[in-house]
């Protein structure tokens, strides 16, 4: 049984408290965003990007240096202003036309012209006829549901080159009560339940839900492993009880 169209709901988070649809924390609400709130929005990419080249270097290649990047949901510009200060073209893609806009926005604000931004969808159809060295996707793919996602990152691991690496994170498990998980299943299934529940809880009845998918992590390695990966370091993480593996992985 699919869930709910997730597009919707970034579309939503596009238009209203878009930060906030990147990282869940008060201080990014639209009411609450201030000149420090924006600081550490991102300061917290540019450890991020920090951190990720300091893994590849460290457990997968020591000299690695691309020239070409695209983050896959790259949302408001967290990622993709650092690494367009390490790299020479990057290419971030998003489903929001208002999100684009407000990561344009910050990537002019941060001097930077090596930026280019798409909208997405489900064919990639953007970016078939390009490829890059190196592909990073970051809390993005638990919001998508799973046969979609499992069907995209197929088609990203194509436009990866040859020796170029890939950073894939996903959720795998809710490390949460049984009745929250079954809450949450009707929710990200059932419209008018999710609606109602958001009145219950003193929310605008249009709230939109914010899906949390979990992967089967042997079938994502299947797909890795078809395209030929030989490798894989793994990074565990949790974010409120949603359990996930970042995927750091070259192709060769």
């Amino acid at each position: 049984m699919k869930t709910l169209n997730t597009d919707k709901t970034w579309i939503g988070y596009g238009k209203k408290d878009p930060y906030f649809g990147v990282l869940f924390e008060e201080k990014y609400l639209d009411k609450n965003l201030s000149q420090d709130s924006l600081t550490d929005f991102f300061l917290s990419g540019r450890k991020y990007v920090d951190n990720l080249f300091e893994i590849i270097h460290n457990q997968v290649d020591q000299n690695f240096k691309p020239n070409t990047a695209l983050d896959f949901g790259c949302g408001t510009g967290r990622l993709i202003i650092p690494l367009a200060k390490r790299i020479e073209k990057v290419v971030g893609l998003d489903i929001s036309k208002d999100i684009l806009e407000i990561a344009r926005i910050n990537s002019e604000k941060n001097n930077l012209n090596n930026i280019r931004l798409y909208l997405s969808d489900d064919n990639l159809s953007k970016i078939t006829n390009q490829k890059f060295d190196m592909i990073n996707s970051y809390i993005v793919f638990q919001h998508l549901n799973v046969n979609r996602g499992e069907k995209l990152i197929q088609l990203l691991l194509k436009q990866l080159n040859s020796n170029g690496i890939c950073s894939l994170h996903l959720t795998y498990f809710k490390d949460k009560p049984k009745l929250y998980k079954i809450i949450y299943f009707l929710r990200s299934r059932i419209p008018f339940l999710h609606s109602f529940l958001n009145v219950l809880r003193g929310k605008s009845f249009k709230t939109p839900l914010m899906q949390m998918n979990t992967y089967n992590l042997n079938r994502i390695f299947q797909i890795i492993q078809i395209e030929g990966i030989k490798k894989c370091h793994v990074d565990y993480t949790n974010h409120g009880g949603e359990l996930g593996v970042q995927l750091i992985f070259q192709k060769k």
